[in-house]
């Protein structure tokens, strides 16, 4: 029996739930049907059996994300089993993984994750669902603290994975691993394992094979104690961080007709004027380094222009003035055949042309023709406006670029990049018309079809 002192995981997960917490009373309620994300592994496995403990509604959710054959079907049958076991509402579906991660020019992880959380937010509105529940704990935690801190990151990449995020929640955000593990044998409950957990390719599986083991040898108390200590220290530095940011804010910002300017003088005044200036862009698209050269710019002459996908940010006498690109054009052309001859998009009139190869085929460097491997697109073809968020593999470039940073480095002009716009197919982003083709559309010796854009 456990003691008041060494409490059962379900005790502590009671307590944990029903913890206030900023912003709620609790994760939620027990007339709440809350939605688990269930892969099948030892976590999200331990995380249901709780709540079927302690009596929680609930209902499982289970991706198949196509990767790992026949070991990704078995991991659903899997799943289903439990939900049967339990009998709980079961949801599943399937993504092809890895082709939507080629056509969005993304890592396979970030393609899963953009599917799955997409999903849950379906059932969560279909079926009334009050949040989805992931299975993260404490390891994950400072996994993901780590991983910010290797890639670079803020006060708020510092706090980890939080407990509840709009309405997705982490239930289990105060155990660690060993503790499932002790649950799991305790009820002499079965899971399944990724193979890819054991493969070191991954950061995350670095650091938790080769990392984390170093650093509990160092604190054995640091998954119990120390990180939720620290990650509850850092998330009240940043709420207070953020109403001092609000609170300068109004100090130097006016907005007025759409536009807000931002006082230099009042800015130069306040301590780390820089940091504040990256915190309040940031939301507007603006990179770091963006930020490093708008702030040279106050230094000088007024005149410089910055630009995100959304905004552009001029250095004027009376301020950093900052204002919303104008609406898209509205233009979009979807060609569902192989085209010929002249397309209008809006303000573009593009020829096209398709034909074998030659074998003496010389590429053109007008920028204004592109001549992409007709082999490698697949239909149907769209023109359209660039959009925010739009990003490709430039042809020569190893990894992918957003299209409004191919922009800002060619120094396009704000008239230009207001009618800038991309040709894309189903498999992505081929031409930023007239200025760049995408990689994987390129012309080589192994082509044998060639489609030719030219602007006419």
């Amino acid at each position: 029996m456990a003691s008041d002192r060494h409490p059962t995981l379900e005790q502590a997960f009671l307590t944990f739930v029903n913890a206030p917490r900023p912003g709620s009373e609790s994760l939620f309620s027990p007339n709440d049907r809350v939605l688990l994300a269930v892969s099948g592994g030892i976590d999200s496995v331990a995380m249901a059996h709780t709540f079927h403990r302690v009596g929680q509604s609930f209902a499982i959710a289970h991706v198949n994300y196509g990767l790992r054959g026949a070991d990704s079907d078995d991991d659903a049958l899997f799943v289903q089993n439990i939900a049967d076991r339990y009998r709980v509402p079961f949801h599943q579906t399937r993504f092809d993984t890895a082709t939507v991660a080629q056509e969005r020019g993304i890592s396979i992880q970030m393609a899963a994750r953009e599917l799955r959380y997409a999903w849950f937010e379906q059932l969560l509105d279909q079926y009334g669902y009050a949040s989805v529940a992931t299975a993260h704990h404490q390891n994950d935690v400072l996994e993901t603290i780590l991983i910010n801190l290797v890639r670079g990151t803020g006060l708020a990449g510092l706090q980890g994975i939080p407990v509840r995020q709009g309405r997705v929640i982490r239930p289990l955000w105060f155990t660690n691993r060993e503790q499932l593990v002790a649950y799991m044998q305790e009820h002499n409950l079965s899971w399944r394992e990724d193979s890819s957990n054991a493969a070191d390719k991954y950061v995350r599986n670095r650091l938790r094979h080769q990392v984390l083991p170093i650093l509990q040898v160092l604190n054995p108390a640091l998954l119990t104690d120390t990180l939720p200590q620290t990650v509850e220290r850092l998330r009240a530095a940043g709420q207070l961080l953020s109403q001092e940011l609000a609170q300068s804010w109004q100090q130097v910002a006016v907005e007025q007709e759409g536009r807000i300017t931002l006082n230099i003088e009042a800015l130069i005044r306040l301590s780390e004027p820089q940091f504040r200036l990256y915190e309040w862009l940031r939301i507007y698209g603006f990179s770091q380094d963006q930020v490093r050269q708008i702030w040279a710019a106050t230094m000088r002459e007024p005149g410089s222009v910055f630009w995100s996908a959304t905004h552009r940010l001029v250095h004027e006498r009376e301020g950093l003035v900052l204002m919303p690109l104008p609406p898209e054009h509205g233009f979009r052309v979807e060609l569902e055949e192989w085209p010929q001859g002249v397309v209008v998009a809006g303000s573009w009139r593009l020829c096209f042309e398709t034909f074998d190869k030659p074998v003496d085929f010389q590429i053109p460097t007008d920028p204004g023709v592109a001549c992409l491997d007709a082999d490698q697109i697949k239909l149907p073809l769209i023109i359209r406006p660039w959009q925010q968020g739009d990003r490709f593999r430039p042809l020569g470039l190893k990894g992918s670029k957003l299209v409004s940073d191919l922009l800002n480095d060619q120094k396009v002009s704000l008239s230009q990049r207001e009618q800038a716009a991309v040709l894309a197919a189903g498999n992505g982003i081929m031409w930023v018309v007239g200025r760049r083709i995408g990689h994987a559309f390129r012309l080589t010796a192994e082509t044998r079809r060639v489609l030719k854009i030219v602007l006419s």
